[in-house]
């Protein structure tokens, strides 16, 4: 993190997600969405679907932050699957990621 008097060339940088910023991540989200991340049936990704998504594929995971706060103002949910445009995926996201 740089130092208050430090002045960054680039504010904001993007950085492998690690479980350090699953907090910030889950509020960012529920924030963003305006969904209570406690709240099952809002299907908002809260801390522990964050962590489970570090623990099955870790980079794949990004967050952008902002450097003099060290403070999440974006964040990645990829998953790596197969797919074919002929054949679409008709499940839900929920019901595909296996609810998180």
């Amino acid at each position: 993190m740089l130092s208050q008097d430090e002045p960054a060339s680039n504010p904001i940088v993007i950085v492998p997600a690690s479980e350090r910023y699953t907090g910030q991540m889950e509020q960012l989200m529920a924030d963003v969405y305006h969904i209570d991340p406690r709240d099952e049936a809002e299907c908002c990704f809260n801390g522990d679907h964050f962590r489970q998504h570090l623990s099955i594929f870790p980079e794949g995971q990004f967050v952008a932050l902002e450097q003099a706060t060290d403070r999440v103002v974006g964040l990645t949910v990829s998953m790596r699957i197969a797919f074919d445009p002929r054949q679409p995926i008709l499940k839900p996201w929920w019901e595909l990621t296996g609810y998180g």
